[in-house]
């Protein structure tokens, strides 16, 4: 449920609730054989379109401006054999098929290049009256649960009459990837579908179901209750249980029920953490105040999805270390890659600065640690209009996320405003989970650029003024291994007309980069280019072409071969950085710790092995051990060409957002020693006290 952004003052805040009809299932059942193609990142062009509604087509049940779409929802199919792969996508269409509303079904089998229209559902052939949908929710069964095969396809909604005096959860089922669909439950039925936040509202909705299987093997319905006032509680977020596969659904159980009749949690996603536990997020409308309002994103956990004690909690904020946050409809998504436990990515419409006023919104939010400790930032692969402050009308608006089958590409889907048809198109973009990220700020540049603050921009600020012949920014980029690399460049061209720069590697011949227009100066876009790169160290240059761009970082990446991801390890006493002594590339060289010097050898590629981690410097390319293989408290860490010997693995454990690496052949945990806070003071191996000294943090954002 979407707070408006207001200008000035606490004047009310719209609410969009896009109706939307239903759809029964189409058609025949058409067996379908896909073969889905490796996946790889579609970055460029603000992503692929998948649908975009003719103008005057479209419908706004609550008045003002008609948005066209909400609600872009995407899967990659991950459990269903030779159909792994296919990306099936829905909304909420904001426009009527024979005079009711449904849910469409697109699919792709390029990787989210192009896109199909297969089918629509529609609620109404099953409840007549029942004419507008909302809401829309994908979802793959991923393991057998009641009578519902692995690779089973599921659809929830939010359905309602003509004059939405009443709100009704449902679910549809698609045994062959969405070809076609049959009704299967109702989950729930509310009161009128009727928007009212204040302490005094008496609505009884029911709204914005998910889905989820739980740690017992149940599936289990999320979703918006009004119903529970009586108790003090504005809005709850619940759910019901079903073993049965969906048939029937048992009693409801409460996620959050605050009871102080303000906070309002709303719009839940649940996703499924490797420890076992269960992750959630959801906005809190009448957050950081009833006249603000602008819906912050907290999350809580769950040991299985089903008991989230204490239930009258709202969880934790999502923010960054500096206090800025995001708001509004989010989706979370464990994902496998990124870093050694994964990453958690939530998608939410807008960023808000550390006092919660909305400002910007081109960034997912990402943590390292299945939650714990302060959030990173990771550019959005297709960007929109997230303060409806560029001509849009709830761009952005309850987006989704999934990942790749082998875990190394993210697919985002959305509504990204149309300035021509003033509608919402869907479009769904990709980017790569495992590149490295150089931050324009940190690249070396003239003096006739400029550094400019933006925080939309990746890490907050990017590089303008790039715009006469002897203005370049040169970054130095440093691979494992020598070949074809992938750059994608993450831009702003606000001219209106495209732009480029000259790019050489190595100092050798420049080729251009075109840089298609961005709706303006702060709204980006990537650009995709192929570079050959030597083992270790190079510099990639950018220099003016033709008109203007500003620079903001690039992503190299490999599709065939994945990179570890990489890390600035932080020691928690110190506050300073994991190092090799003077950026020595010797075997040998001592580790220590040192103030940010802006160098790699404060860098560290994170290899998982089987039974720990092993620490690349990326400077040196060499590993770190404890020399000698030697046991004894004290021996101080360095570096040394892979071994095999388990002195160069490091068993990960973490708590509270802290880490602690020990090392897998003395069992002792590396930590800075006398517990010194001074630049040079060594790291070294001591018996586990639990002190901040033995205490690490993984930073990924901005550290290069």
């Amino acid at each position: 449920m979407l707070p408006s952004r207001t200008t000035s003052g606490p004047s009310p805040r719209r609410r969009f609730r896009a109706i939307a009809a239903a759809v029964a299932a189409a058609g025949a059942l058409v067996a379908a054989t896909l073969t889905a193609a490796p996946a790889s990142a579609v970055t460029t062009g603000n992503g692929s379109l998948v649908y975009s509604p003719a103008a005057g087509t479209s419908f706004n049940p609550e008045g003002g401006r008609a948005a066209g779409t909400t609600y872009a929802k995407n899967i990659v199919l991950k459990n269903s054999g030779s159909a792994n792969g296919t990306q099936l996508v829905t909304y909420d269409q904001l426009v009527l098929v024979n005079g009711v509303q449904v849910y469409p079904i697109y699919r792709s089998t390029d990787n989210g290049t192009s896109w199909t229209h297969v089918t629509d559902v529609v609620p109404s052939a099953t409840f007549p009256t029942l004419t507008r949908t909302s809401q829309p929710f994908l979802f793959e069964v991923s393991q057998a649960t009641g009578g519902l095969a692995a690779g089973t396809i599921l659809l929830a909604g939010m359905i309602m009459p003509e004059d939405r005096s009443s709100s009704r959860l449902v679910v549809y089922k698609s045994t062959n990837q969405g070809t076609s669909w049959s009704y299967l439950s109702t989950i729930d039925t509310g009161g009128p579908a009727t928007y009212d936040p204040s302490p005094t509202s008496t609505t009884s909705t029911v709204w914005e179901p998910s889905l989820a299987i739980d740690g017992q093997g149940g599936l289990v319905a999320y979703f918006s209750d009004e119903r529970q006032k009586a108790n003090g509680v504005l809005q709850a977020v619940s759910y019901r249980r079903s073993t049965d596969g969906g048939a029937t659904w048992g009693a409801e159980s409460n996620v959050s029920a605050p009871n102080n009749q303000s906070d309002r949690p709303g719009m839940i996603t649940v996703t499924k953490l490797p420890d076992g536990r269960y992750l959630a997020t959801f906005e809190v409308v009448n957050r950081p105040s009833p006249s603000k309002n602008t819906a912050p994103v907290y999350f809580k956990t769950s040991p299985d999805g089903l008991n989230w004690s204490p239930t009258t909690s709202i969880g934790t904020p999502i923010t960054l270390a500096n206090g800025r946050g995001i708001g509004s409809s989010p989706y979370v998504k464990w994902v496998p890659t990124g870093g050694p436990k994964g990453m958690v990515v939530v998608a939410s419409k807008w960023s808000l600065d550390a006092t919660g006023t909305i400002d910007g919104g081109q960034n997912f939010y990402v943590n390292y640690n299945l939650g714990d400790g302060p959030w990173e930032r990771l550019p959005m692969a297709v960007t929109y209009d997230g303060p409806d402050a560029e001509g849009g009308t709830f761009s952005g608006f309850a987006q989704s996320i999934d990942y790749s089958v082998d875990g190394r590409t993210l697919y985002q889907a959305t509504n990204v405003e149309n300035l021509t048809t003033t509608y919402n198109d869907i479009r769904v973009g990709s980017i790569p989970l495992d590149a490295q990220q150089y931050e324009a700020e940190k690249a070396a540049r003239t003096s006739d650029t400029s550094l400019v603050t933006d925080p939309d921009a990746s890490n907050g600020s990017k590089v303008g003024n790039i715009n006469l012949s002897t203005s370049s920014v040169t970054f130095t980029v440093h691979v494992p291994t020598a070949g074809s690399y992938t750059m994608n460049v993450r831009y702003d061209n606000g001219t209106g007309a495209a732009s480029s720069h000259n790019v050489s590697v190595n100092g050798g011949t420049a080729s251009s980069l075109s840089y298609p227009a961005t709706v303006n100066w702060g709204r980006y876009a990537w650009a995709q280019k192929t570079v050959t790169l030597n083992a270790g160290t190079n510099t990639i240059a950018f220099t003016k072409g033709t008109s203007y761009a500003e620079l903001d970082a690039i992503q190299l990446y490999q599709p065939s071969t994945a990179l570890d991801p990489q890390f600035r390890i932080t020691n928690r006493n110190s506050g300073k950085y994991l190092e090799i002594a003077s950026a020595s590339l010797a075997d040998g060289a001592g580790a220590g710790q040192w103030g940010d010097t802006g160098n790699p050898c404060q860098i560290w590629n994170v290899h998982p092995v089987s039974n720990g981690l092993q620490l690349f410097n990326v400077n040196s390319g060499k590993l770190l051990e404890i020399p000698g293989a030697q046991t004894a408290d004290g021996v101080r860490a360095g570096q040394w060409g892979p071994t095999g010997n388990a002195t160069q693995v490091w068993a990960p454990a973490t708590s509270g957002g802290w880490w602690t690496l020990t090392n897998a052949n003395s069992g002792k945990p590396l930590e800075i020693a006398g517990s010194s806070t001074a630049d040079g003071a060594f790291a070294q191996q001591r018996t586990a006290d639990g002190t901040p000294t033995q205490q690490w943090r993984l930073l990924r954002e901005g550290i290069q």
